[in-house]
């Protein structure tokens, strides 16, 4: 993973729209060009987190930081309305994928994994509140980040109404839902939303799903690591849209 850092780099990066994935700036860190990288980093919708001197260390340690690194992206990872740009091009029936705050590196490539091998076009995330595509994520995926089409959204909640506006179905995985994934009609153009293990998908983009099912359990854990669900709900498109791929 690679970071620059100092506040002229990080600019010069902004400047030049290189992939830069994530921005730590350090607390209470002041003045003109950090002012103006933010102000960049809102117009190509770049995630910005505050970290505190230990963070900043971690990736830098004791070099000269001036209160800001950047995280540069090793993957392709491009803009949610690129996507919108080729949907009508897609082969039809297609299926996306939506992630909602998915904070393990093992699991976000572990899906992108199953999303490649399964069939998915495309992913979706907002690098505000998921991990960013790591060297972890990489290698979790066995390779496939490095060539699977992944999107960054900057708001989950528009990029979900845009896809309807479009006509893609959306479900969401929710284990409040009284239908089960088998009940859904998966053999149309699709978006599946995913949301984090421990508090699954917020109940904002809940709201913005046309339909919403559970997985059964007949086991005692009350959820499953959500990227086994993502082989789980994958797995049953394919299976739904056999007769297609044969």
């Amino acid at each position: 993973m690679t970071y620059i850092y100092g506040r002229n780099p990080v600019l010069e990066a902004l400047e030049h729209r290189k992939n830069i994935q994530k921005i730590f700036v350090l607390y209470g860190t002041r003045g003109e060009k950090i002012r103006r990288i933010y102000k960049l980093a809102r117009q190509q919708h770049i995630a910005i987190t505050n970290a505190n001197i230990a963070r900043i260390r971690q990736f830098v340690g004791g070099a000269p930081h001036q209160g800001v690194v950047a995280l540069m992206a090793d993957v392709a990872i491009e803009r949610f309305e690129t996507l919108l740009t080729r949907l009508p091009h897609l082969p039809s029936p297609f299926c996306l994928l939506v992630l909602d705050r998915i904070q393990s590196p093992h699991n976000f490539g572990a899906i992108i994994r199953s999303a490649e091998v399964l069939g998915c076009q495309a992913i979706i995330y907002s690098m505000r509140d998921s991990v960013p595509v790591t060297d972890t994520v990489v290698k979790a995926s066995a390779g496939a980040a490095l060539h699977f089409p992944i999107f960054k959204a900057a708001n989950l909640a528009h990029a979900i109404e845009e896809l309807k506006r479009n006509r893609v179905w959306v479900y969401g995985a929710s284990l409040h839902s009284q239908k089960l994934l088998w009940e859904m009609e998966l053999n149309r153009n699709c978006a599946i939303v995913l949301g984090s293990e421990e508090k699954g998908i917020r109940p904002l983009l809940e709201k913005k799903c046309d339909e919403l099912f559970r997985i059964p359990q007949v086991g005692k854990i009350q959820s499953l690591n959500v990227s086994v669900t993502a082989g789980i709900v994958l797995g049953e498109v394919v299976r739904q849209r056999s007769r297609q791929i044969r």
